[in-house]
């Protein structure tokens, strides 16, 4: 995995932290980052403390768990710089890093679904499933 010159988005589950994921980043030479937390101010608080020339750092509110936030962030990533390299989920339990060099250039809704099915199983593997209660009738 290639992190020098790359584009990083890193959304941020409830229970993670993206901290020391976009320091390790930023460290590695990342040329931009967009970090996207579900809870107001945290990834706009972290992007304040590690934006510097050469690596412009986003931070926005938004749940990766719902496409159309899942886009919002693809959008504003693109938007502000340039089109993303590595898609990284951060959750309690972990974290996962996905590349997106198979996936065509441009947004497009094939290349969202595709992003969107990506995340998702980087979710599933970042965040243990809940146990399944058993009920017994009486």
């Amino acid at each position: 995995m290639r992190v020098a010159g790359a584009v990083v988005v890193i959304a941020v589950l409830d229970g993670g932290s993206g901290a020391d994921l976009a320091r390790r980043f930023t460290a590695a030479g990342a040329a931009g980052m967009l970090i996207a937390d579900q809870h107001v101010g945290v990834a706009e608080d972290l992007a304040s403390e590690l934006d510097r020339p050469g690596c412009p750092v986003v931070g926005v509110h938004g749940d990766v768990r719902r496409p159309s936030d899942v886009a919002a962030v693809v959008d504003t990533a693109e938007k502000h710089l340039g089109p993303i390299d590595l898609f990284c989920v951060a959750g309690p339990d972990g974290e996962r890093i996905v590349s997106l060099a198979e996936l065509p250039a441009h947004l497009d809704l094939e290349r969202l679904a595709e992003l969107v099915a990506l995340v998702g199983d980087a979710i599933a593997e970042v965040v243990l499933p809940l146990p399944v209660e058993h009920t017994t009738a009486a």
